[in-house]
């Protein structure tokens, strides 16, 4: 009896955390997915202007840098929403021990 009541209460708990990892990692892949398109459809090209070569070359680089790294929080974003979706998905699968199929 007391076996039973453990062993509802720890399924209990990760069937709640099953659940809090696979929205959590849908909500992270679903905001990147909104501010990937957001961006695209608000993206305006940048005005390189600049006196000399150098301010050219400089402005230029500033644009290029940001857009890397909005690209970059972008791909760390969906990295980890895919890191806890495998992990949700990975606990509603059922144990297996070694032998069994």
């Amino acid at each position: 009896m007391h076996f039973e009541v453990r062993y509802v209460a720890e399924s209990k708990w990760k069937t709640i955390i099953t659940v809090l990892l696979l929205i959590l990692g849908m909500v992270f892949i679903i905001t990147a997915a909104v501010i990937a398109y957001v961006s695209f459809y608000g993206y305006k090209v940048p005005v390189v202007q600049g006196a000399s070569v150098e301010d050219v070359i400089t402005s230029l680089i500033n644009a290029l840098v940001d857009i890397a790294v909005k690209l970059g929080f972008l791909g760390l974003t969906v990295w980890a929403g895919s890191i806890l979706l495998k992990h949700g998905i990975s606990l509603i699968k059922p144990e297996t021990h070694r032998g069994e199929k």
